[in-house]
């Protein structure tokens, strides 16, 4: 499979993005710890789950999810395809106080307001770097960074924001015993694991992992566990014939009903009925593989001219 992801580094700025357009297949629930994504749709219909909500995405409709939230889609109908776009969210520090950080809370269009001026911006800006960065030019570089900047500027002025805790900025003792706690249950996700158990791997108290997991990864242990569980049942429900009880079992839930409960919780659906849904949808090959487009595409190029011509 084709990978066209375009990429921008800029180590002095604390600033790098990379940014791809690629065809919407199964549902890939995950989270990016340091990173905003923006997603763009081009073409056809995208049903996308942030956090706990679900929104129904039409044609140039533009959402930005924050850093470390929960999300996926799946399209309808076949053929829908969308821009993406990543950046650090350090570029995003020099604004706010030590061990804090913005976050974007409504840049989510709709139908009354996708083509308002700041959506148009923002579209405007995020093209602009995608076509800087595939032109061979000796200023290409410098006009993809000035692009990334306006993008990431209009998002901070023209949309609401708020201060929340930073789960970047901690010393490398802490960062050494939370990266040996997530590989812990990354691999025993399916276990019994408690905070007690955790506590006694690190040395510390319940109490004060408890506290230390939520600064520093940004949601509560026991939240975190339950993603995982998901992340990895969901792709049992794509990928297997597995029954709904033994998919629930094996990652770890207590029970079908527990398994349910969480599922709905998250996705506004039982798993069931989710099974059903992407079973008549379009899969990849590799749960995890992106099926990306090159730029210039007709339809890519014909879409990303349209947006930088406002």
């Amino acid at each position: 499979m084709s990978n066209y992801r375009y990429k921008f580094v800029s180590p002095k700025d604390s600033l790098y993005a990379d940014c791809y357009v690629h065809q919407v297949m199964n549902f890939r629930y995950h989270w990016h710890p340091d990173e905003f994504e923006l997603n763009i749709l081009l073409h056809g219909r995208q049903h996308f789950f942030q956090g706990t909500d679900v929104y129904d995405l039409e044609e140039n409709d533009v959402i930005l999810i924050n850093p470390n939230v929960g999300h996926a889609s799946y399209c309808d109908p076949e053929g829908t395809i969308a821009f993406v776009l990543h950046f650090s969210s350090s570029a995003l520090k020099q604004f706010t106080k030590k061990n804090s950080m913005l976050a974007i809370t409504d840049c989510l269009s709709s139908e009354e307001t996708r083509n308002n001026p700041a959506y148009k911006r923002v579209r405007m800006h995020a093209a602009e770097m995608m076509y800087y960065l595939n032109q061979d030019s000796p200023f290409a570089s410098y006009l993809a960074k000035a692009s990334l900047e306006m993008l990431i500027g209009t998002l901070c002025t023209m949309f609401e924001s708020s201060t929340v805790l930073s789960h970047n900025e901690t010393d490398e003792e802490t960062q050494a015993v939370m990266r040996s706690v997530l590989d812990y249950m990354e691999e025993h996700y399916s276990e019994k694991i408690t905070l007690e158990q955790i506590a006694g791997l690190t040395g510390y108290n319940r109490t004060y992992i408890s506290t230390l997991f939520h600064q520093t990864v940004g949601i509560r242990f026991y939240d975190y566990l339950i993603r995982i569980r998901l992340q990895k049942a969901i792709n049992e429900l794509i990928t297997t014939d597995k029954s709904l009880t033994e998919i629930a079992l094996y990652n770890g839930f207590s029970d079908l009903k527990s398994f349910n409960a969480r599922f709905r919780d998250m996705l506004k659906i039982l798993p069931s009925q989710y099974r059903s849904i992407i079973q008549s949808g379009t899969l990849s090959p590799d749960f995890f593989a992106i099926r990306s487009i090159p730029w210039n595409d007709p339809l890519i190029e014909k879409k990303l001219q349209e947006y930088m011509s406002l």
